[in-house]
């Protein structure tokens, strides 16, 4: 790679970080501290191990770890040499396991045996019965019918596994690939190699398996970096896990840069913090509620969050407050490897841009069509977003390119927007929020937000059931305040005050919070909420 030359590949992009920023420190956790150069050491042996055993370019391997050092060494080993990724939520429950590893066609498996509460041994045990019968390195399952082997960081007792360490060993066995060996694999890699595979976890359907090339796994993330305002001397705590494309893109970010990346033990509050003052934490990477808790706990605890980015309040170039409405809210999606529009974090917005996710990033081509004609529309009118160029994913995996696709390259996204005559974007609802009721469209989101303004209503949750009349009704399931008794009726009294007649919930029922259905990042499962609601309603009526 010339001088001024971007890297379009894990090895090249890691060679250059390693060459500038060898002796910085690349990751830091409880357990150990690694420099670029130790961080190459590592992947490199590792890469070699793999090498070892016959992985190649495009071999199939799952990983599933905790945020660390044995999740990013395994990542960026199997990328050096040019594998496919596919990266494992540790959250997977069994059936869900057992899809991706099946979809995916993984051959080597990758991982930790234990995190927290969690024992993935036993994951895996349930999520392949079959396991009980296999033989380690030469697995032969129906229901997994690629898998060959799983190594663990910790395989005692299970004949099926081997450790981890086994698998580095073979890289320093008597023949084993070399450095040269290596050297020579890595300038095979090319930018426009399939890389990672994400799935998502989706709320209205099963999870799509989105695959990403080598070229958006290292040109897109120090575009982001630009945005993020991330620097060499940042120390980093990333929140989002990196099998969530957010918590990647961000990890990918700080590499990007030669930064560091500071991991916390777990995510308990206490443990985070402790964390952020150990290991000197001057910027931290997280969205909502998670977020909210960490900074009253922060505050709490003497913290001062105004000199931790992220954490304390947005300022601009000058050092002043940014408005909440002013402050930019960037836009991406897995299927973009995060943002596709944006602005800096220090960026004010003009007044007349208020609530704006910003304007195109890295290249993408954005245009906004009519949802059922797929006819461009004027700027500042609604539509659906549909995007090409820049970092978008090559495909999902196993699924024919036209079914992705427009005719010219453009991915429909799902999002209703409007783009205004200065570029800059507006996010409205996904199309899954609109509700179709007596021809008309309601956005279930504009309705929750009206119900969570209203005295006793802790969280409120919207769809539409079928109806042959309506079309579609609209319906509701309230998670109720602490200590609140609301009826539906007050409920719906208090609507018709501030919504039109035909956006008021037909039907609103009251549930508990631990019966929200959910996925594993948190999403309501709308399909299945649908169906509580609808269960919930027949039930009553059967009662009267």
């Amino acid at each position: 790679m010339g001088e001024g030359e971007l890297a379009s590949t894990l090895p090249a992009l890691l060679a250059g970080v390693v060459a500038q920023r060898g002796r910085h420190e690349a990751i830091a956790t409880a357990r150990e501290t690694l420099s670029y150069e130790e961080l190459e050491r590592r992947t490199a042996r590792m890469a070699r191990a793999l090498l070892a055993i016959g992985v190649g370019k495009g071999a199939r391997i799952a990983l599933q770890a905790p945020d660390g050092v044995l999740w990013l060494t395994a990542y960026l080993a199997a990328l050096r040499i040019g594998a496919l990724v596919t990266l494992v939520s540790t959250l997977a429950t069994p059936p869900e396991l057992a899809h991706i590893l099946r979809n995916s066609d993984t051959q080597i498996f990758l991982g930790a045996r234990r995190f927290l509460r969690h024992d993935y041994a036993a994951t895996l045990s349930a999520a392949l019965p079959q396991l009980a019968q296999g033989k380690a390195e030469a697995l032969r399952l129906a229901v997994a019918p690629y898998l060959r082997s799983i190594w663990l960081d910790e395989a005692a007792d299970l004949p099926w596994a081997r450790p981890i360490e086994d698998l580095i060993e073979r890289a320093d066995a008597p023949g084993a690939p070399d450095a040269a060996l290596l050297a020579a694999v890595e300038r095979e890699v090319a930018p426009g190699d399939d890389a990672v595979v994400v799935y998502t976890s989706g709320s209205t359907s099963a999870p799509k398996a989105v695959v990403h090339t080598q070229w958006n796994i290292t040109r897109h993330p120090p575009e982001l970096a630009k945005y993020f305002l991330l620097k060499r001397s940042d120390r980093m705590m990333p929140l989002l896990p990196a099998f969530w494309l957010g918590g990647l893109a961000m990890a990918m970010e700080v590499l990007s840069v030669g930064a560091t990346l500071v991991y916390p033990a777990s995510p308990e509050t206490d443990v985070v913090l402790d964390t952020i003052q150990r290991f000197r934490v001057n910027r931290v990477n997280s969205w909502g509620d998670m977020l909210a808790k960490l900074r009253d706990a922060a505050i709490a605890r003497g913290i001062d969050v105004d000199s931790i980015v992220g954490l304390g309040p947005f300022r601009d170039g000058g050092g002043e407050l940014i408005p909440p409405h002013l402050q930019v809210n960037m836009l991406g999606m897995s299927e973009t490897f995060a943002a596709h529009s944006a602005e800096r974090l220090d960026c004010r917005l003009p007044d007349d841009k208020a609530g704006s996710s910003g304007r195109t990033v890295n290249g993408y081509e954005r245009r906004v069509v009519d949802p059922e004609t797929g006819i461009p529309v004027p700027p500042g009118e609604s539509g659906e977003l549909q995007l090409r160029g820049g970092a978008l994913l090559s495909g999902f995996y196993k699924v024919e390119r036209r079914e992705v696709f427009t005719a010219d390259g453009y991915y429909p996204t799902g999002d209703l927007v409007r783009v205004d005559a200065d570029g800059y974007l507006y996010f409205l609802a996904r199309r899954g929020d609109m509700i179709k009721t007596k021809a008309a469209n309601v956005s279930r989101l504009e309705v929750e937000a009206a119900m969570r303004a209203l005295p006793g209503v802790e969280l409120p949750l919207v769809v539409g059931l079928p109806d042959p009349e309506l079309g579609q009704r609209v319906v509701a399931a309230v998670v109720a305040a602490k200590d609140a008794r609301p009826s539906e009726e007050s409920l719906k009294a208090a609507l018709r005050k501030v919504l039109s007649s035909y956006k008021v919930p037909r039907q609103i029922v009251f549930i508990a919070a631990e019966d929200v259905p959910r996925t594993g990042t948190g999403k309501v499962k709308l399909s299945e909420l649908a169906n509580m609601i609808s269960s919930r309603i027949t039930d009553s009526a059967a009662a009267r």
